[in-house]
């Protein structure tokens, strides 16, 4: 019976060294490959307890209903181990981010052109009074006057114009004076004749009612309604916009949300490809000690484990990042806890081109301020074209005014109309040759032009946005689908290896890449679903529905600002 050599006990033989040293090398990677097999298959068996059931990195979210607004309200967020629905998390994003919170004042404030243009109709009211005393040298004259003069003005009024253009004003005064004359007599013999009699001291009040009306320049408040409606589509436009930033930062919370789930996915891959590294370079190192392995094979998969070590740190440091990023924009503690992400929709909705176009012409903010800022620009045209033509005001004053040496006696008389008093009176102003006044006529006929070659433009904007949106849904959902089927290709290829590798008919470098192939097939799936999942969002977000979707009541949310 022939002795024959087994990993390197060797027994006397009548063989020849050279056939033994021929079955050592024929038998050397033969062992190796068993030993690899039965150790990779040994790790395998450990993730995967059957064979029915393939490692599989992403459990299979819930099914979601073709209906986008259903499948929307199982989407959960997980923050300090709580599961919040998806229009909670979006509710507290826009209370929490920093951002939002400062961006929800200035929504407050759209009004403030508005405001600030209607302070020309507020009342103005207004009073004086003055007190003088005045003492002249004698003189001639004041022989008659007197040398002390004393004299009282008190002027009180309200005025206020409407939005006709019709400007109300109701005045009263009171003057009250004296001085120090006396009665100027001559005697005239047997008598005494008085040339000037002692002036008495009277009180003089009056009451005024002015009203003023414009007739052809702004005639009856045409200007001022057009500035007034113009206002309050600037502050309508203004924010719309900012509501539609809103839509879109929660848009990026949530994607910040999801990019978390992803580079944790490609944390706990790098650590596995590392661990496979470290496996295989070990069993080979232990293999070169008893002769069945070349030490350039070491030296392959210390690189290897160099680079998966590497992977492991650049993507720890990618999901810490993206960790911090998150709390950041939900303004949360930095050792607050976030979990992965579940029940993500994968189910592609049912969707219309021409449906999702006209919901987005209806509900774009950007459009419906293009519309608004045409709307703008033509009655900037009837505007300007208004202000080109003379101004024509018509003018009546009607008073009354009493005197007397009692105030009481004195304002009788006016609220008698005892001494009336009124005027009317029509003025006209005309600049000749202002080129400023053409400028501006001119430009507002320019401006419409804009407006409406800015608004084609956009019409072509929004079609091309909304298809390719659309588009891209259905072309992230067909890449999950092959996403899908690839990782489950590849955990079908990695199982069969191992079994075959267990019969030793394939090597380490085999197993090495085909367990790489899972790993990376495993993290494209995740990334093809949270990909899926923003496509819809941006397609939400190209109608503007962001807020519908997920029915957010955003006018209430803004109401409790502090």
């Amino acid at each position: 019976m022939k002795n024959i050599t087994v990993l390197g006990l060797t027994g006397h033989s009548p063989l020849s060294s050279k056939q033994s040293m021929r079955k050592k090398i024929y038998l050397m990677p033969v062992l190796m490959v068993l030993f690899l097999g039965s150790y990779a298959g040994f790790l395998y068996s450990q993730e995967n307890p059957s064979p029915d059931n393939p490692p599989s990195a992403i459990e299979d979210p819930t099914p979601a209903n073709p209906d986008a607004d259903k499948s929307a309200e199982k989407q959960t967020f997980t923050i300090q181990g709580v599961e919040i629905p998806i229009e909670k998390a979006i509710e507290l994003v826009i209370k929490q981010n920093l951002t939002l919170r400062a961006a929800k004042y200035d929504l407050v404030m759209t009004d403030t052109g508005l405001r600030k243009l209607n302070k020309k109709y507020a009342p103005v009211v207004s009073a004086e009074g003055t007190y003088s005393k005045q003492k002249n040298p004698t003189s001639g004259s004041t022989v008659f006057s007197g040398t002390e003069m004393y004299q009282m003005n008190a002027t009180a009024s309200i005025s206020k114009l409407f939005s006709t253009g019709t400007l109300v004003q109701l005045g009263v005064t009171e003057s009250f004076s004296d001085s120090n004359d006396s009665a100027l007599a001559m005697n005239m013999g047997m008598s005494t004749v008085v040339i000037k009699p002692e002036d008495p001291a009277y009180h003089k009040p009056n009451f005024s009612l002015m009203i003023q009306q414009e007739l052809l320049k702004n005639a009856f408040g045409y200007s001022d309604r057009k500035d007034e409606k113009m206002a309050m589509n600037n502050a309508k436009m203004q924010r719309d916009g900012l509501l539609f930033e809103l839509s879109g930062l929660v848009v990026s919370a949530l994607v910040d949300y999801w990019q978390v789930t992803i580079q944790k996915e490609a944390l706990k891959n790098a650590e596995l490809e590392l661990q496979s590294a470290r496996t295989v370079r070990n069993i080979i190192a232990r293999n070169i000690r008893i002769g069945l392995a070349e030490r350039f094979d070491l030296n392959q998969y210390n690189a290897l484990v160099e680079s998966a070590e590497a992977k492991v740190a650049l993507s720890r440091q990618n999901y810490q990042e993206a960790v911090r990023k998150l709390l950041r924009t939900i303004n949360m503690p930095p050792e607050t806890a976030v979990e992965g992400v579940t029940n993500l929709v994968d189910t592609l909705p049912s969707m219309d081109k021409d449906q999702a176009l006209a919901a987005a012409f209806t509900k774009r903010v950007d459009y419906k301020n293009a519309l608004l800022n045409l709307e703008n620009a033509e009655m900037e045209v009837d505007k300007s074209e208004n202000g080109a033509m003379p101004s024509v005001s018509a003018k009546f004053q009607i008073s009354s005014h009493g005197q007397d040496e009692k105030i009481g006696p004195a304002w009788g008389d006016v609220g008698a109309l005892t001494y009336p008093a009124w005027s009317a009176g029509v003025k006209m102003s005309y600049p000749l040759w202002d080129e400023g006044v053409k400028t501006d006529v001119r430009n507002a006929h320019l401006h419409v032009k804009q407006a409406k070659i800015n608004l084609e433009d956009l019409r072509q904007e929004i079609r091309d946005d909304v298809t390719n949106k659309l588009e891209r849904v259905r072309l992230t959902h067909e890449v999950l689908l092959k996403s899908r089927n690839a990782r489950t290709q590849s955990e079908a290829y990695y199982y069969l290896l191992m079994q075959r590798a267990r019969q030793g008919k394939f090597n380490s470098v085999q197993v090495k890449n085909a367990l790489d192939s899972v790993t990376r097939a495993r993290q494209q799936e995740l990334e093809s679903l949270v990909q899926f999942n923003i496509a819809l969002l941006q397609y939400d977000l190209a109608k503007n529905e962001i807020f519908d979707r997920y029915k957010i009541d955003i006018e209430r949310i803004i109401k409790e600002v502090d």
